[in-house]
């Protein structure tokens, strides 16, 4: 599901921004590249949101590699971080703010995969050798977990960011927390204890 490789890419940014101790625009720049390049492995499906979008580019790709083919391995990966590189070099960006959304995309492009890792269909990371890799424990799309999955993951984001740029707003809604929840525990006892 689109939303899943979505939050997905926003984890993996808001780790990285957290693990590079980025700020303003730079971190807003990750977090963009993040999101927006956990959707490009999914190129190579004409049905996909991107590929809606982008028929031109995804019809050709899915005739010739099909679903869950190059786009999906590792090959992919590097070819995406040399293109990446290459454009950036060309267009004097190496070293600006641009680098930071690069990376961005390359780390939401290997969430893509790191996702579609953890599901029953594998993803051909050596490609082009046919064989699918997957976890040993995976999923089926589409279901309750996916979504329970997406859900988590946004709650970690959320956290990771909170922690990064806003502890102490992150410590004033645990302690009240805990306090609401004593106070709840409390008036269970008291209610249990009273029949």
């Amino acid at each position: 599901m689109v939303s899943t490789h979505l939050v997905t890419g926003f984890f993996a940014g808001a780790g990285l921004v957290s693990f590079l101790h980025l700020h303003d625009m730079a971190a807003v720049g990750l977090l963009i590249g993040a999101t927006g390049g956990a959707l490009l492995p999914d190129i190579d499906h004409p049905k996909s949101w991107l590929g809606r979008r982008i028929p031109f580019i995804s019809m050709p790709i899915a005739a010739v590699f099909g679903h869950r083919g190059i786009t999906h391995s590792l090959l992919a990966v590097v070819g995406l971080a040399l293109a990446l590189r290459y454009g950036l070099a060309q267009w004097q960006l190496v070293g600006t703010g641009w680098a930071l959304v690069a990376v961005g995309v390359a780390a939401g492009y290997l969430s893509h995969i790191a996702g579609d890792f953890v599901t029953h269909g594998g993803v051909p990371l050596l490609w082009p050798v046919k064989r699918r890799f997957s976890s040993p424990l995976t999923f089926l799309t589409g279901g309750a977990f996916e979504r329970l999955l997406g859900f988590a993951l946004a709650l970690g984001a959320g956290w990771v960011l909170l922690e990064h740029f806003a502890p102490e707003v992150l410590d004033y809604v645990l302690k009240h927390t805990l306090t609401v929840l004593r106070s709840l525990a409390t008036f269970a006892v008291r209610a249990i204890g009273a029949v």
